[in-house]
């Protein structure tokens, strides 16, 4: 069994080659993180990771995001690492989620936080374009 220690010391070693990230070594921390007794206890440190290397491609959405998608569970997680630092992969992830939901409410939840990149300091220029992109194609959704 894997503890969340050692889980972050993988996380830690992935290495970034041609600026991508090493979808071998992240799918070897997505194997420990399931021989976790609570692999869903990692999903936090995920994000920081997104967070630390939003300079780099971290995959289309890759075996991080398959990971944290399989349940339901992340959106808090994946709210608080928006309101620290808005990454161009978690705008993804926002956009995937307000592209399923069928309440107005609820999509003008998610496009609330996708306009908040904007003004976030933390926020790069690729994030920022991203949401607003995504805001606008949920707009048209709305308008439909």
């Amino acid at each position: 069994m894997e503890s969340l220690d050692e889980i972050q010391q993988l996380i830690a070693s992935i290495s970034f080659p041609d600026d991508e990230a090493d979808r071998i070594a992240m799918n070897s921390v997505i194997d420990a993180v399931r021989a976790l007794d609570r692999p869903r206890t990692a999903i936090p440190m995920l994000f920081c990771w997104f967070e630390a290397n939003s300079q780099y491609d971290l995959g289309s959405p890759g075996p991080f995001v398959h990971f944290i998608e399989e349940q339901m569970d992340y959106l808090p997680a994946l709210e608080s690492s928006w309101s620290r630092k808005p990454t161009p992969i978690t705008a993804w992830m926002i956009n995937r989620i307000a592209n399923s939901e069928t309440s107005s409410d609820r999509i003008n939840h998610w496009i609330g936080l996708l306009q908040q990149a904007s003004t976030h300091p933390q926020a790069d220029d690729l994030c920022r374009e991203d949401a607003v992109g995504f805001v606008l194609h949920q707009h048209g959704r709305l308008a439909a």
